[in-house]
């Protein structure tokens, strides 16, 4: 009787741990997820990109607020794409669906006439070497930062010294 008594209570206990997330078999030796900081986000951007494309600290002065701008204007085309493949559903017909690809065909191309316009700017303060530097570590950093601040991802988690793994 008294084994039963422990199994139950080991039972319901090891459950109500469960429920508070004390346990989580996908989550097991892992750190516990942080919530994503964009400033913290842009920082490491900023340190990756300088250190990929060898800028100096005067380029970087000059280099960064311009990439903000076309990265912010770039997010108001991603929003608006993300409202018009919203707006599609079950009950979409076919010329609809044909207005939308329309729509994100041209969102693209608008995405990459402001690259056009901010990469010409960019070189104002760096040579096309260091733009076309840039242009490969923002590349990079797409499919780094996925690993980065979605390790679900799969990719090799950071070094415990912050540097990237390459």
């Amino acid at each position: 009787m008294k084994r039963i008594l422990i199994y139950i209570i080991l039972c319901c206990v090891s459950t109500v741990a469960m429920a508070q997330g004390g346990f989580n078999p996908q989550n097991w030796g892992q750190q516990p997820r942080r919530d994503f900081s964009p400033e913290e986000y842009w920082r490491i951007l900023q340190d990756f990109v300088t250190r990929e494309a060898h800028l100096t600290t005067e380029e970087a002065e000059k280099f960064y607020p311009m990439l903000k701008e076309m990265m912010e204007e770039q997010h108001k085309n991603s929003r608006k794409s993300f409202e018009v493949y919203r707006s599609c559903n079950e009950g979409t017909t076919e010329s609809e669906y044909g207005t939308a690809v329309k729509k994100l065909l041209e969102l693209e191309v608008e995405n990459r006439r402001i690259e056009e316009t901010y990469y010409k700017k960019f070189h104002t303060v760096m040579s096309w070497e260091k733009v076309f530097n840039v242009r490969r570590a923002l590349r990079h950093w797409n499919r780094e930062a996925l690993n980065r601040f979605n390790p679900r991802r799969g990719g090799p988690p950071p070094r415990p010294n912050g540097n990237w793994p390459h």
